[in-house]
């Protein structure tokens, strides 16, 4: 369920920490993030540490198939009494990997393991306006832009908002069987699809 013919998403090891400090260092990594502050590889460490004993979250390696990390995702703030949680911390640090599509796979394996896996009645997410791409992005799978929240990040020097999409269980299953979900996710597990190859 977490994997594709070109990527998988596995758990993070200890092996993997300066590599992802390094990329949450880059700007062209965390332009769109809310906070964009170099780290260092103890903060990173400190970070694996406290997020391993932490049952409300998710942290994952985007790997190739080979494991070799190109990125990471997450699922955090789990509430699993209302059943709902957010997704994010999308990073795909190999500059390489950053076209072709993978943000989208990424995506469609994400859905699939909060639905499918994790039993998710809703997930959502937000992202600054401005960030057109990933919101189309997300519409297109199936997300409903849910508000507005007005001035939520200070960055270069100014104020931005973020939109808050989500998408329920049944909405899910909808676009798993005949939406834009299902197409991605036969492509994805087609072995003769031409992409399978690439690592």
């Amino acid at each position: 369920m977490l994997k594709s013919n070109r990527i998988k998403l596995r758990a993070i090891e200890e092996g993997d920490l300066p590599l992802i400090a390094s990329w949450r260092s880059d700007p062209q990594v965390y332009e769109y993030f809310y906070e964009f502050l170099p780290i260092s590889s103890r903060q990173q460490k400190n970070w694996f540490e406290k997020q391993l004993q932490d049952s409300s979250e998710i942290n994952l390696v985007v790997s190739n198939l080979s494991g070799i990390a190109i990125g990471t995702v997450s699922i955090y703030h789990i509430d699993r009494r209302n059943r709902k949680a957010e997704w994010g911390r999308l990073i795909i640090g190999d500059p390489a990997a950053r076209s072709g599509g993978i943000g989208a796979e990424i995506e469609a394996l994400i859905l699939q393991y909060s639905f499918e896996h994790l039993n998710l009645h809703k997930l959502y997410c937000e992202v600054l306006v401005e960030n057109e791409k990933v919101i189309s992005l997300h519409k297109k799978f199936g997300f409903r832009e849910e508000g507005i929240l007005r001035d939520h990040a200070f960055k270069a020097g100014k104020y931005a908002d973020a939109i808050i999409l989500a998408m329920l269980d049944s909405e899910y299953f909808v676009q798993r069987t005949e939406g834009r979900l299902a197409t991605m996710l036969a492509r994805m597990h087609d072995s003769s699809d031409s992409h399978g190859a690439a690592q």
